[in-house]
């Protein structure tokens, strides 16, 4: 039974180190700098940005000395993937929209090249057999606009869904979406061009579009998880976790992810370098995920290939989003894991790091999710306010603020030292 002195003891122990820790906050900066740059080409599908992305983090773990798991720094698998490595257009009536901004591919985008008169459609005119049928046969060998009413109903959204990708067997498709225009991977598409529009941009009277779009499919996109060891004194182990792969490039549209997630993979580096100069009680294995957009293809993969003791992990620590802090911090899974939650909580009390410490319940969000679904101790923790980008193309390095990334930083190597 843990008393109030031994609460207070490890409370001592665990944050009076974590505030003479010095600033790597300019050194986070030139992590994200190098991670978002163009060069990295959104370290997504085209370029081979992800795999540029695995080499250089593999080189940071060279320089740091984390030993190797298994003899490899490198964890390969595959999964298929929709991408766009050509440029792509779309103009209206005539006026060129910008990529990105006015307008993105769906992810699960086919390719339509082309000048195609607009046919607008509503509900109505899709949702009985018969109007459906006299409308596939108006859209063909033109492109279908879609008037359909904003929705966050899921069982709406996916009727949304099931009919725009029956459309698009026989004809492009764009559809309105809202003022906010966010891109993802898919892994298969579909026969024609998607395309989705911000809000303003096409009207009812909007009668031509101009439409070039190229998707590239791999069935077998290869790619690597990268990890490094730090050794503990014991025999059990502590995952820290965070993917480095985006979205990568829509055409010439790059998405640099610098918030999702430079900023994660920074404060991983960080606190491998740390705690490759001071030996933790745990053995730590810093994980850098691959193909997280693409639906957390490389932690599901981490937890089937089982490199390690899986019974050996007493938490994992997955860090995405912690390029802001102004708002303070959110632990997602905090609820099943309370006492973990309870350390932070009690570590930021002390140390005033952070604005606050938000609890969560369990949200299949992130890479976390494959190792409590196995039932794996972990947690998810991202950072709020500021900076709102998100799967944009303005979530570039030179508007993410670090706000409370030192914070964050010494809140963090205060909670693993603490666990043994």
């Amino acid at each position: 039974m843990r008393t109030p002195l031994f609460t207070a003891l490890f409370l001592l122990a665990a944050t009076a180190p974590a505030q003479q820790l010095p600033s790597v906050k300019e050194q986070a900066k030139r992590y994200v700098d190098t991670l978002a740059s163009p060069a990295m080409f959104g370290r997504g599908y085209v370029g081979s940005g992800d795999s540029l992305a695995a080499e250089w983090i593999a080189k940071q773990f060279d320089r740091i000395g984390l030993e190797k798991l298994n003899g490899t720094r490198f964890e390969p698998f595959s999964f298929p993937v929709n991408a766009f490595p050509d440029s792509v257009a779309l103009s209206v009536d005539g006026k060129q929209l910008t990529p990105g901004v006015d307008y993105l591919v769906d992810p699960a985008s086919g390719s339509s090249a082309g000048s195609f008169d607009l046919v607008h459609l509503t509900l109505q005119d899709l949702l009985s057999p018969e109007r459906k049928a006299m409308t596939l046969g108006v859209v063909m060998g033109h492109a279908a606009v879609l008037h359909f009413p904003p929705t966050s109903n899921p069982d709406t959204l996916a009727l949304y869904a099931a009919l725009q990708n029956e459309l698009s067997r026989y004809a492009p498709v764009i559809r309105e979406g809202g003022e906010k225009l966010t891109w993802s991977v898919a892994g298969a598409p579909v026969r024609n061009a998607v395309l989705e529009v911000r809000k303003g941009v096409l009207t009812d009277s909007s009668r031509t579009a101009d439409i070039r779009v190229v998707n590239r499919f791999t069935p077998r996109h290869e790619a690597r998880n990268v990890w490094g060891v730090a050794k503990g004194k014991g025999k059990d182990w502590l995952l820290v976790t965070a993917h480095y792969d985006h979205l990568g490039m829509m055409g010439q549209a790059l998405f640099p992810g610098a918030n999702d997630n430079a900023s994660g993979v920074a404060m991983l580096l960080s606190l491998a370098e740390h705690f490759k100069k001071n030996r933790p009680k745990l053995n730590i294995l810093f994980v850098a995920f691959a193909g997280e957009e693409a639906g957390l293809k490389g932690s599901e993969w981490f937890v089937v290939d089982r490199p390690m003791d899986m019974a050996r992990i007493k938490l994992v620590l997955n860090l995405d989003l912690n390029g802001t802090g102004e708002e303070g911090i959110t632990v997602v899974n905090a609820t099943e894991q309370k006492a973990v939650y309870d350390k932070l909580v009690a570590i930021n009390t002390k140390t005033q790091d952070l604005p606050q410490v938000k609890a969560r319940g369990a949200a299949c969000n992130s890479d976390h999710c494959p190792f409590v679904q196995k039932g794996i101790p972990a947690i998810f923790i991202y950072t709020m306010g500021g900076v709102s980008f998100y799967h944009d193309v303005n979530d570039r390095a030179e508007t993410l603020p670090l706000t409370k990334f030192d914070g964050l930083y010494r809140t963090l190597v205060a909670l693993i030292r603490g666990m043994k």
